[in-house]
């Protein structure tokens, strides 16, 4: 091959490497904080759908003591009611949907902002 063909064989590598929609190893990885902050936050989701037993897409203080109540709930779940309660408080002061304020739980929209807003200090 002559010298002039590899210098447009790397020129057209380069120019590729640009066009590609997936060029393996450019990919940024995510952190292992974020990482588990996003294994966390879909938890998070699963249970406030377990947790919203009438589905209103709003936990209610009573639905959170419930389920801390009942002796099928899981410790890990309990865990993640216990952190509801104490930072219930938190949780909706994080969000700001617009919407008359509940004072007696958790939307799933405070909870989205919530990580939302924590995600974004995570690089």
């Amino acid at each position: 091959m002559s010298p002039e063909r590899r210098e447009l064989d790397k020129n057209d590598d380069f120019a590729n490497a640009w066009l590609s929609p997936s060029n393996p190893g450019s990919e940024k990885k995510a952190s292992p904080v974020r990482q588990n902050l996003e294994a966390i936050k879909s938890y998070a989701y699963e249970a406030f759908d377990k947790i919203d037993t009438n589905n209103n897409g709003f936990i209610e203080t009573d639905e959170l003591y419930a389920a801390m109540d009942n002796a099928d709930t899981p410790m890990r779940d309990k865990s993640y009611i216990m952190f509801l309660l104490s930072n219930q408080a938190d949780i909706a002061a994080s969000a700001s949907e617009g919407a008359p304020e509940h004072k007696d739980g958790i939307s799933r929209v405070d909870l989205e902002l919530y990580f939302r807003l924590i995600l974004s200090l995570v690089t």
